[in-house]
């Protein structure tokens, strides 16, 4: 375990000074935290996207260190360490082998998922981790066990502070394996039904521990409702999703089903009638009924596999060979699980139902990337949980002992060449962006940039020429009491310039705009007066229908005639100035 902290420290030291994506999670997680300490409503005055325990630890960090970039960050890469601790003790509990556990261990340091949305992670690793554990636990030991569960349920309560769909989905596994419980051997039957009756109460217990706190300050401050229906809600989204998948996979036409996104966000931004905006948009379904310019990025096709495009043949493969692995165990384990689930020395620590788990753990994690959102960051979200259960569940399948047929053995070996190419190709992928995670944010970035808010980084020479340019103009042009307004998504842009906000949510783009979104823009800004705005005409979701001039016209057209244009900057990044602001400084 030392050696996975000392490795830790030492890589994510290496490249904690280099690069600043001002639309990346990063910018999010510090604005909103800020936002919060300012005393802002959650839910009610800013929209947290992430349940609201995502940014308590930020709180509590910046009244130590004031709102800081770099301080947020090095939070991250401590809970990238944990979860690398985390795959040490599931790969070294399961198998046995402490160097096995030390060299996944490593790999998560290495790959350890996009930076500012390790919670992620972690609380796939945690929750994995407590359900391999109680497997090994022996029941008979009642106390252990049920210490067990006990702590399980606090960390699935937790998990639901800082990602609800998780903590569903982590429920449904754990009923599970309550369930199966029933058919233990090690204990007898009347001992095996309390025990999971218990048990169940116990999960329940912990999951309100880890809740209480939570639920007491928001209570106290008005927000009781708003707690409540973050989870209703949640589950009206899922639902709606679900049932979206299922009706276009049964028509010949595409794109014609309800849309979940747009049809919560038609209801308007009170938190009450609506999931989550950002949340919906990181899980947002693919395609929408009101035309292509409401489409939000698409998956990979399965036949970018034989393109000539290099980066789409590794993302189409990375897209769909997760598919092999899961299925592979899954059905083996299935059919392991349905043989000996009867058997009369039938236990948790069955090798089949390990497999079950295993798949479970991750799929709760790739659901997201390979639906919703199948782009570089959360590919790297998913893989960290992939990485543990496939070097789990092929370890467990590896022929040992008496000499196996080469029919088996032969199977065995091409799996193991499978997955291991797959993780070649996977780091490699990883390596060439810094949206990853890794060192790849340290490759030729040497020109400093300092702005407000902590945040001092290496960045290209041009980029940081950029950031330079637009922090100058924001900083001539507005006071700290000034709004800045960033479209489509650019947190970053506020953070670096510590300059205010008025939006409820600050992600929007062509997928998750409400119908009237330019009438409500250009009223707000004729009633709030923000000093600056900029607009960055990316196509943020891969389409030309996803530039900002392409489906918000009405504002870019408003700008030009009423505003400034104080600098254009990088490839697609246009400030504009309130001449009011000007004037009046």
């Amino acid at each position: 375990m030392l050696i996975i902290v000392v490795a830790a420290i030492a890589y994510y030291g290496s490249y904690w000074h280099y690069w600043f994506n001002t639309h990346d999670e990063g910018g999010t997680a510090c604005l909103i935290a800020q936002r919060l300490m300012n005393g802002e409503q959650p839910w009610v005055g800013v929209e947290p996207g992430y349940n609201i325990g995502w940014f308590y630890p930020l709180i509590a960090l910046f009244k130590i260190t004031g709102v800081n970039y770099m301080a947020a960050r090095a939070w991250f890469f401590l809970l990238s360490t944990i979860t690398a601790l985390l795959g040490f003790g599931i790969v070294s509990r399961i198998t046995g082998s402490r160097l096995a556990g030390l060299g996944v261990g490593l790999l998560l340091v290495m790959l350890p998922g996009s930076q500012f949305k390790n919670y992620i992670q972690l609380s796939q690793a945690a929750n994995t981790a407590c359900l391999i554990s109680l497997a090994f636990v022996d029941p008979r030991k009642k106390g252990k066990w049920l210490g067990s569960v006990l702590l399980g349920g606090v960390v699935l309560g937790l998990t639901y502070l800082v990602r609800v769909e998780l903590g569903y989905f982590f429920t449904a596994i754990w009923a599970l394996l309550l369930l199966v419980f029933l058919f233990d051997r090690r204990v007898s039957i009347g001992g095996r039904l309390v025990a999971a009756i218990v048990g169940f109460v116990a999960l329940a217990a912990g999951v309100v521990a880890a809740q209480t706190p939570a639920y007491l300050d928001l209570r106290g401050r008005g927000l009781e409702a708003q707690y409540w229906h973050e989870y209703s809600n949640w589950l009206t989204f899922l639902r709606a999703s679900a049932t979206q998948k299922l009706h276009r996979a049964t028509r010949t036409t595409p794109h014609t089903a309800p849309n979940p996104v747009t049809e919560h966000l038609a209801l308007g931004t009170d938190s009450r009638s609506a999931p989550p905006a950002s949340a919906l948009v990181a899980a947002a379904p693919k395609g929408v009924a009101t035309g292509a310019d409401h489409a939000i990025l698409a998956r990979t096709p399965i036949t970018a596999l034989w393109g000539h495009d290099m980066k789409g043949r590794l993302l189409g493969f990375l897209t769909y060979a997760p598919l092999v692995g899961f299925a592979v165990f899954f059905l083996a384990g299935l059919a392991g699980f349905l043989r000996g689930i009867t058997r009369p020395e039938f236990a948790l620590t069955a090798r089949p139902f390990l497999w079950l788990l295993l798949v479970g753990a991750s799929l709760t994690t790739f659901l997201q990337f390979f639906f919703f959102r199948p782009d570089r960051p959360h590919l790297s979200e998913f893989m960290t949980g992939y990485i543990v259960a496939m070097a789990v569940c092929l370890w467990l399948l590896w022929p040992r002992g008496e000499a196996r047929p080469l029919g088996q053995r032969i199977p065995v070996w091409a799996l193991a060449v499978f997955l291991g190419s797959q993780l070649v190709i996977y780091t490699i992928f990883a390596m060439q962006h810094p949206s990853s995670g890794t060192i790849a944010a340290r490759f030729g970035r040497k020109a400093w940039f300092r702005g407000e808010n902590g945040v001092s980084v290496r960045e290209f020479k041009n980029d940081a020429a950029s950031l330079q340019g637009v922090h100058d103009a924001v900083m001539k042009a507005s006071g700290p009491k000034d709004y800045v307004i960033c479209f489509p998504y650019n947190p970053g842009y506020n953070v670096m310039t510590n300059r205010r906000t008025y939006l409820y949510n600050v992600y929007v783009d062509n997928a998750t705009r409400p119908a009237n979104f330019s009438e409500k823009t250009i009223r707000d800004f004729e009633t709030m007066k923000p000093a600056v705005v900029i607009i960055d005409n990316r196509a943020i979701n891969g389409t030309e229908a996803s530039r900002f001039t392409k489906w918000a016209p009405q504002v870019y057209e408003y700008l030009k005639a009423n505003y400034t244009l104080a600098g254009a900057f990088k490839e697609s990044v246009e400030v504009f100035t309130r001449p009011a602001a000007e004037e009046a400084k």
